[in-house]
């Protein structure tokens, strides 16, 4: 890809309602963008750089701190900041992120964990138990993990989520990170990239009326659809069979909590990774949108594997599996693809997702591939 000299111009204050994972999205358009340009100028408020509490603002977003690592200088009006003393904002987060200080991660209501390449924390510690690729922890630290992560976002939640469904949701988080690990940190080569991300979010939300599923929704209908089913129907339990044929709907008034989990890498992407391996593509150009489609779908066949271990291939299938218990919505960017499936449906029985577009299978690319589920807790 040729490189170009654009610089991203960002506002201080993010604003990302109405999305389902929406800040690991931007995070990958970030990355698209540091792929492209030549100078990786960025370009923000002048009160970035005369005020402390704007630069907080700004680097305690995710999409923030990934604007500031993928860039190699800051521009705020006359003010120019180089990468090395911008990163400097970042640095408490990152440091929160790796010593499990969840709290105080990203601004806001959520957690994030975000692996920088290159970094001296690249390898945080909650998610590998060695200061070195290849070394993700395993189910149980995940499960923990998830625990921990669940307490930050919501004091008292883990004794509401049914001990079956964190059993699922800590081993499709480990799966998904494992994969991410595997395929988002290194070119079609297995080189490692020198910069890039990978990462995993945690965000809750609480729907109590109509007007909250319009505004964590937005324009998604698909979503919307989704989450007033969870939101308004008849009581489900963790398989998705209904409580009894005359079960009352939820009360009036009774709150639902949704649980959003997102997990993302800005690497080559599931489609040019799959085909470079099967078919020796080495960009996007060598192939078309419905095999990238095609064969992004092969990734989550079981057995289906770049690698050559014995037992691997099976991460995304055991994904797919919790997803269906959790009745979970899913999205997947990755390339020139955009995914959704609602595994809440009765005839969700295996992984079969539609694009996001009713146009198009295809959508401009992204770089890397982003996960985001998200399911009802209590």
């Amino acid at each position: 890809m040729a490189s170009e000299d654009v610089p991203l111009w960002m506002p201080v204050k993010l604003d990302y309602g109405g999305a389902l994972g929406a800040a690991p999205l931007a995070v990958q358009a970030i990355a698209t963008w540091a792929e492209r340009s030549k100078n990786r100028l960025l370009r923000v408020a002048p009160q970035f750089g005369l005020a402390a509490h704007t630069r907080e603002r700004f680097s305690t977003s995710l999409p923030g701190m990934a604007a500031l690592y993928f860039a190699n200088s800051v521009e705020a009006g006359q003010i120019v900041t180089s990468r090395f003393e911008a990163l400097k904002a970042v640095a408490p987060q990152v440091n929160a992120m790796n010593t499990g200080d969840f709290r105080n991660t990203v601004r806001g209501q959520g957690v994030a964990l975000v692996c920088f390449a290159g970094a001296r924390n690249e390898f945080l510690h909650p998610l590998y138990c060695r200061n070195e690729e290849g070394s993700v922890r395993g189910n149980s630290d995940f499960k923990l993990l998830l625990t921990r992560v669940l307490q930050a976002l919501s004091g008292g939640l883990p004794g509401q989520l049914l001990q079956e469904q964190l059993d699922l949701v800590s081993s499709m988080i480990h799966q998904l990170f494992l994969n991410t690990d595997q395929h988002g940190a290194s070119d079609v080569d297995g080189r490692r990239y020198p910069v890039g991300v990978r990462g995993f979010v945690a965000k809750l939300s609480t729907i109590s009326d109509v007007s909250e599923v319009v505004r964590i929704a937005g324009p998604d209908t698909q979503l919307k659809a989704y989450l007033s089913k969870a939101s308004f129907a008849k009581t489900q339990d963790v398989h998705g069979t209904q409580a009894g044929s005359g079960a009352a709907p939820r009360p009036a008034g009774q709150p639902v909590r949704m649980l959003e989990l997102s997990v993302f890498d800005s690497g080559p992407g599931m489609g040019l990774r799959w085909l470079a391996k099967k078919q020796g593509a080495r960009c996007y150009d060598d192939f078309s949108p419905e095999e990238e489609l095609e064969a992004v779908l092969d990734c989550f066949e079981k057995h289906a594997t770049t690698k050559a271990a014995q037992d691997a291939g099976v991460g995304l299938y055991k994904a797919v599996k919790s997803m269906r218990s959790l009745n979970a919505f899913m999205t997947l960017r990755t390339g020139r693809t955009s995914l959704y499936q609602d595994f809440s449906s009765p005839s969700a029985q295996a992984f079969a997702p539609k694009p996001r577009s009713k146009k198009t299978i295809a959508v401009p690319r992204i770089a890397g591939t982003g996960y985001t589920i998200c399911f009802k807790v209590n």
